[in-house]
C-alpha cells in the first residue's frame, strides 16, 4: 500500500491530482461549470494554446526562449484571413500564413545563432516586427472577420463537444508524435544537453548552430499553426495576440515542466499545463472571481514552474560537478 502510495504521488504527478482537486471544486462550487458549453470553451483555448507553445517547449529545454509566438501567430491569423476574403481556397491560404510566420522564427533563429544575440532580445524584436506587420496588412489593430464561414470553420467553430473532443484528440496524437521525437532519438537528446550544459554539449560536437536555427522555425511554424486554428475557431485573425495568449502559453509550457520530466520542459507537460489553465480559467468565472484574480494565479504558477526548474538545473550543474572532482 505504502508502495502504490509512494507511486502515485511522486512529484511529477502533483500536478494531476490538483488538477483534478480543481475539477471537482469547480464542479460543486459552480455547476454551470458542467455545462457543455462550458467545457467547449476550455477544449477550444486549450487546444489553441497548445498548438501556439509546442515549439516553445523544446525552446525552453534548450535553454532559450522565445517571446515572439503570439506575434507569429496572429500575423499567421490575419495572412490566413485575408487569403479566404480575397478569393484564395481553404486548402491553400492555412499555408500561406504558417509561410509567413515562419519566416519569422528563421529570422530569430539566424541572429540568435550567427550574431549570439540573446534569444529574450531577439524575439522581442522579432515579435514587435511580426506585430506592426500584422497590423500594416490588417489596416489596424481591428481583428479581420470573415464575412462568410463553410465548411471546417463552422465545423469547428460551432461544433458540438464531441466535434471539440476528437479535434482536442488529434492534437494530443501531435503532441504524442513530439513525445517520441524528444524521448527516442538523437534531437531530444541533444535537447536536454543542450539546456543542461551548454559548453559541454559543445565539447561534444552537438551542433549548436544547426540545432538553434531548426528550434526557432519549428517554434514559430507552431505558432503559425496555432494561428490558423484561431482563424478556424473564431472566424477571424487577430493583428495582436500579446496578454492572455502570452500569459497562457508561457505558463503552460514551464507549468508543463512540474509533470513527467520533473524540473524539465517536455511536450506532455506542456499539453497538460495548456488544459490545466484553460479548466482554471473557465472554471473561476462561474464562481464569481475576476479575471485579474486568474491573472495573479497563473504568474504565481508561472513563477513556481520557473523555480522548479532553475532548481533542477542547479541539482545538474552541482552533480556534474561534483563528478568531475
Amino acid at each position: 500500500m505504502k508502495r502504490l502510495a509512494a507511486l502515485l504521488f511522486r512529484p511529477q504527478y502533483v500536478l494531476l491530482w490538483v488538477f483534478l482537486a480543481m475539477v471537482m471544486f469547480f464542479c460543486v462550487a459552480a455547476p454551470s461549470f458542467r455545462s457543455a458549453s462550458n467545457l467547449i470553451r476550455a477544449v477550444k483555448s486549450s487546444s489553441v494554446i497548445a498548438v501556439m507553445v509546442l515549439g516553445l517547449t523544446w525552446i525552453v529545454a534548450s535553454g532559450e526562449i522565445d517571446v515572439s509566438f503570439p506575434s507569429v501567430a496572429g500575423l499567421a491569423s490575419v495572412v490566413t484571413a485575408l487569403a479566404v476574403e480575397n478569393g484564395v481556397p481553404w486548402i491553400a491560404a492555412p499555408f500561406l500564413g504558417i509561410a509567413a510566420g515562419t519566416v519569422f522564427g528563421l529570422l530569430s533563429g539566424f541572429l540568435i545563432a550567427t550574431f549570439r544575440c540573446p534569444s529574450l532580445i531577439a524575439t522581442i524584436a522579432i515579435g514587435s516586427i511580426a506585430t506592426g506587420v500584422a497590423c500594416i496588412i490588417a489596416g489596424g489593430y481591428a481583428p479581420v472577420r470573415l464575412t462568410s464561414t463553410a465548411g471546417i470553420v463552422d465545423t469547428l467553430g460551432s461544433g458540438g463537444i464531441i466535434v471539440q473532443l476528437v479535434w482536442i484528440a488529434i492534437v494530443g496524437g501531435v503532441y504524442l508524435a513530439f513525445r517520441y521525437i524528444q524521448d527516442q532519438t538523437t534531437t531530444g537528446q541533444h535537447l536536454y544537453a543542450l539546456g543542461e550544459n551548454r559548453q559541454a554539449s559543445l565539447e561534444a560536437g552537438i551542433r549548436e548552430k544547426k540545432i538553434i536555427m531548426s528550434f526557432f522555425s519549428l517554434s514559430a511554424m507552431l505558432a503559425s499553426c496555432g494561428g490558423v486554428v484561431w482563424v478556424l475557431f473564431y472566424a477571424q485573425g487577430v493583428p495582436r495576440m500579446e496578454g492572455t495568449v502570452f500569459i497562457d502559453g508561457m505558463t503552460a509550457v514551464f507549468l508543463g515542466a512540474l509533470v513527467v520530466k520533473a524540473g524539465k520542459p517536455n511536450v506532455i507537460g506542456t499539453f497538460i499545463g495548456a488544459v490545466f489553465l484553460a479548466v482554471l480559467t473557465n472554471g473561476l468565472t462561474p464562481i464569481g472571481l475576476q479575471d485579474y484574480i486568474g491573472s495573479m494565479i497563473k504568474g504565481a504558477l508561472m513563477i513556481f514552474g520557473v523555480v522548479i526548474i532553475a532548481i533542477s538545473k542547479y541539482r545538474v550543474t552541482k552533480k556534474a560537478s561534483a563528478e568531475g572532482r
